[in-house]
């Protein structure tokens, strides 16, 4: 695991609820913070439905409920305040500016059209170049290969214009691709075409060339929850944040047998070997939690991870049998592609998490909680302190160092303060 892992790029299609609640699970799954969809399929008012679902941030542009849109998603973990955007009308660009760990970044996701157009990588490039930011990283589904004899199966030694425009646009804002600068003699896809028989590589996550020694690792997932494989990046940032997480319990484990069977009988153990006279029954009471609760996160913690290795399972053999389809074309293998699925696995999660999700707001729905607070709140990461100056112009970044700044600040103030009523 990458605790460092703070940027994701998805290629989807998710006008479904299920589908859409898949999508989201395997953002979950995967810990990440920052998504870039296309192809969502979805209007204005479909798209909002992402900030009831998704904890954090949500920008995207829309066209039609059957055609196009893109979106960004960003975790609430990430402070990442934005300072500016640009969507287009067509639903084919996002474009965010903001400020991320003290420094100027441009986030943005987009959707290329299949057919030279122009107008479209003009609008691009001049917004991109409009917005000023020295800190680049744009992903999404292009329609092209870049470089065919590598990133198509059959190869082919002519390049499209399409091509030779994205490669202009990279070239003219200093971006690389980053899953081929680190993967130059490998040959991977993330669409595969039925009807042509073809295999293509035409999604990409670009990020500014200073950036790249903050990559820690890039890879390609496989073609499962859409037509597209998923393309990830695990970034190192400038500064990362100090957390700490929070336990409670999972009521729908109160659903299995087996799990209450163990609750019984730990329960059970615990008190013949605590519960005598000589003991206060409050000491005993909590002592138990902590018990019960260490016994809860191991059985939930080896659930978890026993459904996380079946579908990593499933995951790696539709893996070996794309690439087995690359090199041999079978039809054999083809079916066997077809029939491997996640859709079972996926689809199970995503309907208990939709009823789960239900039944909380039927709950909570109509009081002032988290719930209303989510949706009231859109700027999670507006206090979070990412740099700050002390008195003789030093410019600071570290959590600890901003801390003695505050406080060797405030020691100063209150002396003073002290000093003038004496």
């Amino acid at each position: 695991e990458l605790q460092s892992q703070f940027q994701c790029f998805y290629d989807q299609c998710s006008n479904n609820a299920i589908k859409r609640k898949a999508i989201l699970n395997s953002l979950k799954k995967d810990r990440n913070q920052v998504a870039f969809l296309q192809e969502t399929h979805l209007t204005d008012e479909e798209h909002k439905k992402y900030l009831r679902e998704w904890v954090g941030q949500v920008y995207f542009s829309s066209y039609s409920t059957n055609k196009r849109g893109v979106i960004i998603l960003i975790h609430k973990n990430l402070p990442f305040t934005v300072s500016d955007t640009f969507k287009d009308s067509e639903g084919r660009i996002i474009l965010i500016k903001g400020i991320l760990y003290g420094e100027r970044f441009l986030l943005g996701s987009v959707y290329g059209p299949n057919i030279n157009d122009e107008d479209f990588f003009a609008v691009l490039l001049s917004q991109i170049a409009e917005m000023d930011c020295p800190n680049i990283l744009i992903g999404g589904d292009f329609n092209c290969s870049l470089c065919p004899h590598m990133d198509r199966c059959p190869p082919q030694n002519t390049q499209s214009k399409i091509s030779r425009a994205v490669k202009n646009i990279l070239e003219e804002l200093d971006l690389m691709d980053t899953w081929r600068h680190f993967n130059l003699s490998i040959k991977s896809f993330t669409f595969h075409s039925l009807p042509h028989s073809t295999l293509t590589r035409i999604d990409y996550l670009c990020m500014s060339n200073h950036l790249v020694h903050f990559v820690e690792e890039t890879e390609m997932g496989t073609i499962s929850l859409s037509d597209h494989a998923p393309v990830r990046l695990a970034m190192q940032p400038p500064r990362p944040l100090d957390r700490t997480a929070s336990w409670r319990l999972n009521r729908l484990l109160l659903l299995n047998e087996d799990f209450t069977k163990l609750l019984e009988e730990q329960t059970d153990f615990f008190l013949q070997l605590n519960d005598n006279n000589n003991t206060d029954p409050r000491l005993v009471w909590d002592a138990y939690k902590a018990y019960m609760r260490g016994i809860i996160i191991s059985y939930s913690s080896r659930k978890r991870k026993e459904q996380l290795a079946e579908q990593n399972k499933i995951e790696n053999k539709i893996k070996k049998l794309e690439e087995g389809y690359i090199l041999s074309k079978s039809d054999k293998i083809l079916g066997e592609l077809k029939t491997a699925s996640l859709s079972d696995i996926t689809t199970k999660k995503a309907e208990k998490d939709i009823l789960f999700a239900q039944q909380k707001f039927f709950e909570h729905g109509n009081k002032p909680n988290k719930y209303l607070t989510r949706l009231v709140n859109n700027s999670p990461g507006t206090n979070f302190i990412s740099s700050i100056q002390d008195e003789n112009g030093r410019r600071y970044m570290d959590n600890r160092r901003i801390n003695e700044c505050f406080k060797q600040f405030y020691e100063k103030l209150f002396c003073s303060e002290v000093k003038k009523v004496h």
